[in-house]
């Protein structure tokens, strides 16, 4: 039983500290606050199955990943510098129907990939694009060319 009520416990912290979080940091989250907010698993894992007694050490570890997430957020909202520190920029991959290998290659992406994302959207030639842009969600952007659209739907 006492098992079930620290789930419980740990439950209602984590849906309390989500809700004071907010939607718009969830959906906006960079995938560095992703990777800390995975840690809070392994914050209550010993708690949780008894290894450590006292669920202090995983409430105050858990509570400090939140409240830096939210801080993180917060200053991001507040200062442009800041937020241009911490947060990815939007990079261009294709300029004008050509791949622009050193942001292929500072990002890691792979031709490959915005081949993908072009058959996705129906665009079946390069020169179809007029930008690909890696956005800072990690999605590529893609603008067709104006001759690549009229090619395209005739």
């Amino acid at each position: 039983m006492e098992t079930v009520l620290r789930v419980i416990f740990v439950y209602v912290l984590v849906w309390g500290c989500f809700r004071v979080l907010g939607k718009r940091e969830l959906t906006q989250m960079s995938p560095f606050e992703l990777v800390t907010l995975l840690f809070i698993p392994q914050l209550f894992s010993r708690a949780l199955t008894r290894q450590d007694y006292s669920m202090t050490n995983a409430v105050i570890g858990a509570t400090t990943l939140f409240t830096l997430v939210f801080l993180t957020s917060a200053a991001s909202y507040r200062s442009q510098r800041f937020a241009r520190v911490v947060q990815a920029r939007p990079r261009v991959l294709v300029q004008h129907g050509v791949l622009v290998e050193e942001s292929l290659n500072r990002e890691r992406i792979a031709p490959e990939d915005i081949f993908s994302a072009m058959h996705k959207v129906g665009l079946e030639r390069l020169d179809h694009v007029e930008w690909a842009i890696l956005e800072s969600d990690g999605k590529i952007a893609l603008i067709p060319s104006p001759s690549g659209v009229h090619e395209h739907a005739s």
